[in-house]
């Protein structure tokens, strides 16, 4: 019996290559996403705005039971309005998050994993964002909260926070080229991330190598936070 993984905002940028090689590596893929992906082998998906909690919930109940879910649906932009960009990244990236989770308690087999997205900037504070920022420091504490509180079904909870990449979010600073140095300048890995940097940590966080880890934020930067001068 194959495995069955849901994977949240699949259709684009770094979400796109991580369900496209879980296709891959054999894996039945269920796709949650604003738009759709047209990905092919995909086993289903589904047409969703995760901040919408009831329409998380009808989405769920579609899918019924599956062993992975990965929260990896993410926004960094919304309005240029500040109080409605904020309010909006947030319940995307945070609340959307806690739905998604929420429901899939119930249709998780047991033994199974959930893995979020979250971001260096966790850890970090970068300009002229806070709602990206609280909402991926949140993202990093559910983590934790849900491990603890799904442990009675045997559901592992981990997260990670990756750096800068040349996909999804990242593409933009990459292409400038101004902007793409001065952030390899931060690296200790001197080279920007790519999708394929992800995929060897999240089949070990599928796996049953996994089986004693949860709670628990992997890194995936570079270096970035571990270089001082």
């Amino acid at each position: 019996m194959k495995i069955k993984i849901v994977i949240t905002g699949h259709s684009k940028g770094i979400g796109r290559e991580i369900a496209k090689n879980l296709i891959k590596l054999g894996y039945e893929v269920v796709g949650i996403s604003r738009s759709t992906s047209n990905i092919k082998n995909l086993s289903k998906e589904y047409k969703c705005d995760i901040s919408d909690y009831s329409n998380v919930k009808k989405i769920f109940k579609k899918i019924k039971k599956f062993n992975i879910l990965i929260n990896n649906s993410s926004i960094t932009k919304f309005s240029k309005n500040y109080i409605k960009n904020f309010d909006k990244i947030v319940k995307v990236n945070l609340s959307g998050t806690f739905y998604c989770s929420y429901e899939s308690f119930k249709y998780l087999e047991k033994n199974s994993s959930i893995i979020n997205l979250s971001s260096i900037n966790a850890y970090q504070a970068f300009p002229n964002n806070p709602g990206y920022v609280a909402s991926k420091g949140g993202v990093k504490s559910l983590t934790q909260s849900l491990a603890l509180d799904f442990a009675n079904k045997n559901i592992r909870v981990n997260s990670i926070s990756p750096g800068y990449f040349n996909i999804g979010m990242g593409k933009l600073s990459y292409k400038n080229s101004a902007k793409r140095k001065k952030r390899l300048n931060r690296m200790i890995i001197n080279r920007w991330g790519e999708a394929k940097d992800l995929f060897g940590l999240i089949n070990y966080l599928i796996s049953n190598e996994s089986s004693y880890v949860t709670g628990q934020d992997f890194v995936v930067d570079g270096g970035w936070l571990a270089k001082g001068l």
